[in-house]
C-alpha cells in the first residue's frame, strides 16, 4: 500500500470514529426541584469530568447533549446538596436536590475578604439583587431603602439625578460627614449620596457592614458603616445576553397648594397689606415699578381677564426611561462580563432633564490550574444635566404668559425687575452640567501555598465636571445688576488606590479554623477646580461662550488644588472551634496627611466574640432552634473628613459684621456686595496644628436565630456608639483677630436597636407567601460642645443649657431653627412657644406682649421665665427633628408564575418645622379676623416681625406604600433562544397616611420643610429578557 493509500485509509477510519462518537451523544432533559417539588431556576447540571454544562430555566427544566450511557452529570445549586447521577439508558431526570445546610450560611462579602454567614461575628446584613427583581431604583441609595435593619435612607426630593441621604445607626459627626463609605469589587469609591458611576442592573448584591468589628478595618472611613457592592460576573458555563427596558412615568402625589381664585388672592393681599400700613396692590394703579394690578372690581367683573395656571406652564408629566444590556460568559478559565445603561430622567419642571450613559466590564482569568487569577473592572459613566428646577410655578395668575396673552408676543414681564418668569428663563439663560467618571481596578490573585493567598489590587478613579451658566441682562437678578453675567467652573479629580495582602486560611484537626490577613494599603487624591468669572458683556449674543466679551475689568478668575495621601497597615485574626465558638479580632493604622506630624497616624482596634449555641447537644435537644447565634463586638473607628490644610494658615473670603460694618479678620474689609469681581482675599481661619482624628467607639451585642426549618428568622442587635473629638469649626470673637478655627471639640452618642424578622408563612408546588419586618431605634445625644467660654456657647436662660446654633438661617424668621444642645439629640428645633392668638390688646399685654405683637390676631407668645417680657430669655427647645424609630414591611406572595410584592415603610415621632405653615392658597383664607376670631392663624399683616415657635412645627411622622410591583416570569413559552423572562408593573410613592400639612414628610435629617422639588409618585414598567 503506498504512502497515498494510507492516508486515504487513515482519513476514512477517522472520519467514521468522528461519524461514531457524533451519533454517540445522547440527549437527555428533566426538571430540578426542591424537596417541596418546587422547581429550581438557575440550578446548574455540568457533564462530569467536562466543561458541557446547562442551566435550568425558571421551571426548572433543563436540556444537555452528553457523550455517552456512561456519562456523569453534576447537579448543583446555592444551598443544596450536589446530586451525582449516571445517565444509563435514562434520557428524562426528575431531580430533587436536598437543603444542605452547611451550604445554607452563604458566603458574605467582608472587608477585604468574604466568610461564611454563620461564622461571622460582627453586624452584617446581605442583599441579594435576586430577591428584589422588580425594584426600579435609579440609584444604589434606593436599592437600600427598607432593606437593611438600622439603615435610615431618606429621598427627600425626585430632582433629575439625585441621590439620597444615607444614615448607618445615627450621625456620628457634626463637620466631618455622616455618609457611610461605599465599596465596590475592594475598591473604595466614595461615600453614599452621589454614586452615580454605578448601574443598579450590574449589582449583584451589598452587604452592610453595620458595627466596629466589621467596619473597623476600614479605619478612618469606616465610621459611619460600609457599603460593600459586588458586581456581576459571568455566568456559569454558559453564554448569556439580557435586555432590559423599563419606562417611568411620574406624577404629583397630590395638588400643590396654588391660587386659584384671583378674586379672592387680591383681596386677602389687600388685607394684609393694609393691616401692616401699605398701600394696597390690587386698586387699578401701578406699583412703584410700574406694574399695573387690576381692582377687584375688575377681577370680579371679569374685565381683568388673565388667570393662568402656571403650574400647567412650569410643570409637565415627566417619563423616564432604562435600557440595558448585558454580555456575561463564563468558562472554566474565564468569566467576562459586559454590560452597558442609558438612562433618560425628565423633571417635573419643564427643560429640566437628566441623562446618563453607563459601561461596565469585569473579566476574571484563571492561570496554572487556578492558583493565579487575573482580573480586572473597568466602569465608565458619563451624562449632562439642564437645570431648570427652581422655575416659579407659584408666580401671580393674574399675570399672562405673553402681553395680550399672545404667544407671538413678547413675555409679559412685571415691570423691569420681573425674575422670575419661567419661560423666559428657560429660552435665554444657561444652567448646565456635564460630567464624566472613570473607575478602574486590576488585580492579581496567587495561591502560593494550599493554605496561602497574595492578592496585590491597583484601583484607580478620575472625574471631571464642567458647569456651564449665563445669566442675561434682563429675566435674571445677577444678570440685570450686572449687565449680565456668565461663567464656567471646571472641576476634576484623581484617586490612586494600591493594596497588597496576604490571606492564610487552614483547618486543624478538623476542629481549630484559623483565618488570617495582612496588608498594606496606600491612597492619593488629588483635586483641581477652576471658575471663571465675567461680567457687564457688550455683546451676549454667545453667553458664556465668549467670556471674553465681558467687561476685562470686571472678569475673575480662581482656582483651588488639594492633595491628601494615606498610608494604612491592616490585618483581622478569625479563629472557630469546633463550629461553636468563634473569636475576630482587627487593627488598622492609619497615617493622613490631613493632620499635623504629632497626630498624623491614629489607631483603629476591634474584637469580637460568637457561639453557635445551637450546635451544643442541650440546645439541640430542645428540637426548637435551627439557628441560635450570640455576637458581642468592641471596635473603634475614626473619621478625616475634612478639608486639607486646616493645619496651615490660609485664605478664604469670610467676613463678619461688627461695630455697624463688614470686619474680615485682617482688619476693616471691603463693602460685601458683589465681591466675587474684586477677586480679594481674605483671611480664612487661624491654623489648627493640633488637629487629629474624630474617634468612635462602637459595642453591640446581638443574636441570629432560626425556627421552623429556617422558615422564620429573627436578628436582634442593641449597639453603643460614642464619638469624641469632633471636628468642628468654631467661630471666635473679633477681639481674637481671626474668623473661625478648626477644633477637636465635643462627644455624641448614639445608641439603639434593630430587629429583622424574615419568614415564609406558606410555600407550596403552586402558592408562597413570605415577609420581612424591620424595626430601627436610634438615640442621640450630644454629650459635649467643649468648654462654654472656649467654645463661644450659649447658655439657656431657663434651664442653663449649653448650646450653639446649626445649620441655615429661614431668612422670613431671621433665625437658624436648629441648635445643637448638650444633653438634647442633635439638631433640636430651639424658638418660642406659642399659646394660641391674641383675640384683645388687653391680653396681648397681660401676656408680656408690646407694641404691635399685642395686637388681635398676633401670636400669643408665652412669657415662659414669667418676668412680664417676651424677649430673647423665653425661648427654649420645641421640637426634635429625629425619629423615635423607622420600621418597614416588605410581603412577597407567588403563585405558579405570578408573584406580587409590596413594601411598607415609615418613620415616627419626627418633627418638622413647616415654613409654609401660613401664607399660602390652602391656609391664608383660615386667618383670624374680626369676623372669625380663630385661635390657629394669625392675621394677615405685611411687615409682620416673625419669631421662630412651635406654631410652626408640626407632627412629622408617616406610614408610605413605598413600592408595589406584580411581575409574571415567562416560564411556559417554548421558544429556543429565550432562556427566561420577566414582565413587570412597579409603583412607587404609591399613598401616604400622615398628619403633616406639607407636600410630603420626608424631608432632610435637620427636619426643615422648605417646600423644595416635590416627590413624585411612579409607575414603571419593565420587562427583561435573556437569552
Amino acid at each position: 500500500m503506498n504512502k497515498q493509500n494510507r492516508i486515504w485509509l487513515l482519513s476514512a477510519i477517522l472520519i467514521v470514529l468522528c461519524v461514531g462518537t457524533i451519533n454517540a451523544q445522547i440527549n437527555i432533559g428533566g426538571v430540578v426541584t426542591d424537596q417541596l417539588g418546587l422547581p429550581i431556576p438557575g440550578a446548574n447540571i455540568l457533564e462530569k469530568g467536562t466543561t458541557n454544562g446547562a442551566t435550568t430555566d425558571f421551571d426548572g427544566k433543563f436540556q444537555l447533549a452528553v457523550a455517552s450511557k456512561k456519562s456523569s452529570i453534576e447537579v448543583s445549586f446555592m444551598g443544596f446538596q450536589t446530586a451525582v447521577l449516571q445517565v444509563g439508558d435514562k434520557t428524562t431526570f426528575t431531580i430533587s436536590l436536598k437543603e444542605d445546610v452547611a451550604a445554607l450560611d452563604e458566603v458574605v462579602v467582608v472587608g477585604y475578604g468574604s466568610m461564611k454567614k454563620s461564622d461571622l461575628t460582627g453586624s452584617v446584613t446581605s442583599v441579594k439583587m435576586d430577591d428584589i427583581p422588580s425594584k426600579p431604583s435609579n440609584s444604589i441609595d434606593g436599592l437600600l431603602q427598607g432593606q437593611v435593619a438600622g439603615v435610615q435612607v431618606i429621598t427627600s426630593s425626585d430632582d433629575p439625578g439625585a441621590g439620597a441621604t444615607v444614615r448607618i445607626r445615627g450621625g456620628s459627626s457634626l463637620n466631618g460627614g455622616n455618609d457611610p463609605l461605599v465599596v465596590v469589587d475592594g475598591f473604595p469609591i466614595g461615600y453614599a449620596g452621589d454614586l452615580k458611576q454605578i448601574s443598579p442592573q450590574d449589582i449583584a448584591s451589598m452587604e452592610v457592614l453595620k458595627d466596629a468589628s466589621a467596619s473597623a478595618i476600614y479605619g478612618s472611613r469606616g465610621a459611619n458603616g460600609v457599603i460593600m457592592i459586588t458586581t456581576k460576573k459571568g455566568a456559569k458555563h454558559t453564554t448569556e445576553v439580557t435586555v432590559s427596558q423599563q419606562n417611568t412615568f411620574s406624577s404629583f402625589t397630590s395638588d400643590l397648594n396654588l391660587w386659584r381664585d384671583p378674586v379672592l388672592m387680591a383681596e386677602l393681599s389687600n388685607e394684609s397689606r393694609i393691616n401692616g400700613g401699605f398701600v394696597p396692590l390690587y386698586i387699578g394703579t401701578e406699583d412703584a415699578n410700574g406694574v399695573y394690578y387690576p381692582s377687584l372690581g375688575e377681577l370680579k367683573d371679569g374685565s381683568w381677564s388673565y388667570n393662568t395656571k402656571w403650574d400647567d406652564v412650569v410643570f409637565r408629566s415627566p417619563v423616564s426611561n432604562n435600557t440595558n444590556l448585558a454580555i456575561r460568559s463564563q468558562t472554566d478559565k474565564t468569566q467576562f462580563s459586559l454590560s452597558t445603561t442609558h438612562f433618560t430622567q425628565e423633571g417635573v419642571y419643564i427643560e429640566d432633564d437628566y441623562k446618563k450613559l453607563n459601561i461596565n466590564l469585569n473579566v476574571i482569568h484563571k492561570l496554572y490550574d487556578g492558583k493565579v487569577s487575573v482580573g480586572g473592572n473597568v466602569i465608565y459613566s458619563k451624562g449632562d444635566r439642564t437645570n431648570n428646577s427652581d422655575l416659579a410655578y407659584w408666580r401671580n395668575p393674574i399675570f399672562p404668559v405673553y402681553e395680550n396673552n399672545d404667544p407671538t408676543q413678547d413675555y409679559f414681564l412685571a415691570g423691569s425687575q420681573d425674575y422670575s418668569h419661567p419661560i423666559a428663563l428657560v429660552e435665554n439663560r444657561t444652567n448646565t452640567n456635564e460630567f464624566k467618571d472613570f473607575i478602574g481596578s486590576a488585580f492579581v490573585d496567587i495561591q502560593l501555598l494550599p493554605s496561602l493567598k497574595l492578592k496585590t489590587q491597583l484601583n484607580y478613579k478620575t472625574g471631571q465636571s464642567i458647569t456651564d451658566y449665563y445669566n442675561p441682562k434682563i429675566y435674571t437678578e445677577d444678570g440685570t445688576f450686572n449687565n449680565g453675567s456668565g461663567g464656567i467652573n471646571n472641576w476634576d479629580s484623581e484617586e490612586t488606590v494600591a493594596e497588597t495582602f496576604l490571606t492564610y486560611n487552614k483547618m486543624f484537626n478538623e476542629k481549630h479554623k484559623f483565618t488570617a490577613m495582612g496588608g498594606f494599603s496606600y491612597q492619593y487624591y488629588e483635586a483641581r477646580s477652576s471658575d471663571l468669572k465675567a461680567y457687564d458683556f457688550l455683546n451676549e449674543s454667545l453667553g458664556n461662550g465668549n467670556l471674553a466679551a465681558g467687561n476685562p475689568e470686571k472678569q475673575t478668575v480662581a482656582n483651588a488644588y488639594t492633595e491628601t495621601v494615606m498610608y494604612s497597615g491592616l490585618g483581622r485574626f478569625n479563629y472557630v472551634y469546633d463550629d461553636k465558638y468563634m473569636a475576630t479580632f482587627t487593627m488598622r493604622a492609619d497615617g493622613s496627611s490631613k493632620f499635623g506630624d504629632n497626630n498624623k497616624w491614629a489607631y483603629f482596634p476591634s474584637g469580637a466574640l460568637g457561639w453557635k449555641m445551637h450546635q451544643e447537644d442541650f440546645i439541640k435537644d430542645l428540637d426548637v432552634f435551627n439557628e441560635l447565634k450570640l455576637r458581642a463586638s468592641f471596635g473603634i473607628s475614626g473619621n478625616q473628613g475634612i478639608s486639607p490644610y486646616l493645619i496651615n494658615s490660609r485664605y478664604g473670603q469670610d467676613q463678619y459684621y461688627v461695630n455697624g460694618g463688614w470686619q474680615t479678620a485682617i482688619g476693616p474689609g471691603y463693602v460685601v456686595g458683589w465681591d466675587s469681581q474684586t477677586g480679594k482675599k481674605t483671611w480664612g481661619g487661624i491654623p489648627n496644628p493640633d488637629l487629629k482624628w474624630e474617634t468612635t467607639r462602637q459595642f453591640n451585642i446581638g443574636g441570629d436565630f432560626a425556627f421552623f426549618d429556617r422558615k422564620l428568622k429573627v436578628t436582634l442587635d442593641y449597639y453603643n456608639k460614642y464619638t469624641t473629638d469632633l471636628l468642628r469649626e468654631r467661630l471666635l470673637s473679633p477681639s481674637s483677630s481671626y474668623d473661625k478655627m478648626w477644633v477637636n471639640d465635643g462627644e455624641i452618642e448614639n445608641q439603639g436597636i434593630e430587629l429583622t424578622i424574615n419568614g415564609t408563612i406558606f410555600k407550596n408546588e403552586d402558592w408562597s407567601f413570605g415577609g420581612s419586618l424591620m424595626f430601627s431605634k436610634n438615640k442621640n445625644e450630644v454629650v459635649s460642645l467643649g468648654n462654654e467660654l472656649s467654645s463661644g456657647l450659649t447658655t439657656d436662660a431657663l434651664t442653663g443649657i449649653k448650646y450653639e446654633f446649626s445649620g441655615s438661617t429661614v431668612e422670613a424668621f431671621r433665625a437658624i431653627p436648629n441648635i445643637l444642645a448638650v444633653g438634647q439629640p442633635i439638631n433640636v428645633f430651639y424658638g418660642y412657644r406659642v399659646d394660641g392668638i391674641v383675640q384683645s390688646e388687653a391680653e396681648g399685654l397681660a401676656a408680656g406682649l408690646t407694641g404691635d405683637l399685642a395686637q388681635p390676631g398676633e401670636f400669643k407668645y408665652v412669657d415662659l421665665n414669667e418676668d412680664g417680657v417676651i424677649d430673647e430669655d423665653d425661648r427654649s427647645i420645641i421640637g426634635d427633628p429625629n425619629p423615635d424609630f423607622i420600621a418597614s414591611l416588605n410581603l412577597q406572595a407567588s403563585y405558579k408564575n405570578f408573584d406580587i410584592s409590596m413594601f411598607f415603610n415609615g418613620s415616627f415621632g419626627q418633627d418638622i418645622f413647616n415654613t409654609k405653615s401660613f401664607g399660602e392658597a390652602g391656609n391664608m383664607p383660615l386667618r383670624w379676623t374680626q369676623d372669625n376670631p380663630t385661635n390657629s392663624y394669625p392675621s394677615l399683616r405685611d411687615g409682620r416681625t416673625n419669631y421662630m415657635s412651635d406654631w410652626y412645627i408640626e407632627e412629622g411622622s408617616f406610614v408610605r406604600l413605598q413600592n408595589l410591583s406584580i411581575g409574571y416570569n415567562l416560564n411556559d413559552i417554548d421558544l429556543p433562544w429565550l432562556k427566561r423572562g420577566r414582565i413587570f408593573v412597579n409603583g412607587t410613592n404609591l399613598f401616604t397616611i400622615t398628619d403633616f400639612k406639607g407636600y410630603d414628610p420626608e424631608i432632610g435629617t435637620d427636619g426643615i420643610y422648605w417646600g423644595g422639588y416635590p416627590k413624585l409618585r411612579n409607575w414603571t414598567l419593565g420587562v427583561e429578557f435573556t437569552f
